[in-house]
């Protein structure tokens, strides 16, 4: 299922899949963002993209947000906005299947590089703390350059290690 418009250098038409095994949803006024991200009042509260919010004149990425206040969370994944409710969302998860179809100039900055660097930076964006398990550029039938990163949660031996 596709949530984001959010991912700021690439292209929302290139998405062909962004499947998430979701286990939790934590929601968020934006006034309650904005109280613990900003020191000061903001009654004024917008919308910026699909994770930032302008607090009185002051950007706050959601993302950096719900990671504080879900730092005990292994499977915290991502945060948005929700422009209908008003509220931001972190999103905990044990699994994220993406695939990004490489079709404009624009795309070079995500396509032109290796898989295992394209995957860390959609990793950042879509699943924030789960395990790379695979990467890769594949062609579909068209010809057309593919990306796919596969996100899950590994176990951990005693000492923290995979």
């Amino acid at each position: 299922m596709v949530f984001f418009l959010f991912l700021i250098s690439i292209s929302y038409a290139g998405v062909i899949k962004d499947d998430v095994s979701v286990i939790d949803r934590v929601l968020f006024s934006w006034k309650a963002v904005c109280t613990k991200m900003v020191s000061f009042d903001s009654p004024l509260i917008e919308p910026v993209s699909g994770t930032e919010i302008d607090c009185m004149g002051k950007k706050v990425n959601v993302t950096d947000f719900c990671e504080k206040e879900m730092a005990q969370d292994p499977y915290f994944l991502r945060g948005y906005v929700n422009e209908a409710s008003k509220e931001v969302v972190c999103q905990s998860g044990k699994k994220v299947i993406f695939k990004y179809q490489c079709v404009r100039l624009a795309d070079k900055r995500i396509c032109g590089q290796t898989a295992e660097i394209s995957c860390k930076e959609i990793r950042q964006k879509l699943a924030r703390r789960l395990d790379i398990v695979h990467q890769s550029f594949t062609k579909n039938e068209k010809g057309i350059k593919e990306l796919n990163c596969y996100f899950e949660s590994l176990p951990r031996n005693q000492n923290g290690n995979l």
